[in-house]
């Protein structure tokens, strides 16, 4: 464990957001990253067709369309479909147009959930980003991509994937999970050391 001075649960809190938004940023931007972004499409990760631009959205998205749509590209593909199916399932709105755009807000907002999440529970002490990284990556692959993403049918279960596929999910989670740890370790460094001495 680091020893370091607790940070308050209302500065853990944004810091963990902020921790969390960084990481989701960093992921996605590594995503596009060309290497990257062939290797993923060579493993089906993400879809090897046409960009979201390139797709034909000329007829409206009804909650049938929707629930048979694969995800788009990178790691906003499937935020972008849970967006469309919650918009046409529920409010009967059509996002067919837009659901590149909403996948990325979806996205940075759930990536940046989970980095609150870790905030609150780690405002007492800091911890090794490497260990509590780790183990906060891999439990939003387990909680995400392990179970709530398959059950929304955004994308198949580990078991139906491939291992590559498998691998790279939670490569990348456990990238955003350290990510989270290391930025809200000096958040909350920086804060202590501007913090006055106490008599």
């Amino acid at each position: 464990m680091v020893t370091e001075e607790p940070v308050t649960p209302a500065e853990a809190a944004i810091y963990g957001l902020a921790a969390g938004c960084i990481a989701t940023i960093l992921l996605s931007a590594l995503s596009r990253i060309p290497a990257v972004r062939e290797h993923a499409e060579q493993v089906s990760l993400v879809r090897s067709a046409a960009e979201p631009d390139e797709l034909d959205f000329s007829t409206p998205m009804s909650p049938a369309t929707a629930l048979i749509q694969a995800s788009g590209p990178g790691p906003e593909g499937p935020a972008g479909l849970f967006a469309a199916k919650l918009a046409s399932g529920l409010f009967g709105r059509d996002l067919a147009k837009r659901t590149p755009e909403w996948g990325r807000l979806v996205h940075v907002a759930y990536g940046s959930f989970w980095g609150l999440v870790y905030g609150i529970l780690h405002f007492r002490q800091l911890r090794r980003p490497a260990i509590a990284g780790t183990s906060h990556g891999l439990a939003m692959w387990a909680l995400g991509p392990g179970l709530l993403v398959p059950a929304m049918k955004l994308m198949p279960t580990p078991a139906r994937a491939s291992r590559a596929q498998t691998l790279i999910g939670i490569a990348g989670h456990l990238i955003y999970g350290v990510t989270i740890a290391y930025t809200f370790n000096r958040l909350a460094r920086t804060r202590s050391a501007h913090e006055p001495i106490r008599a």
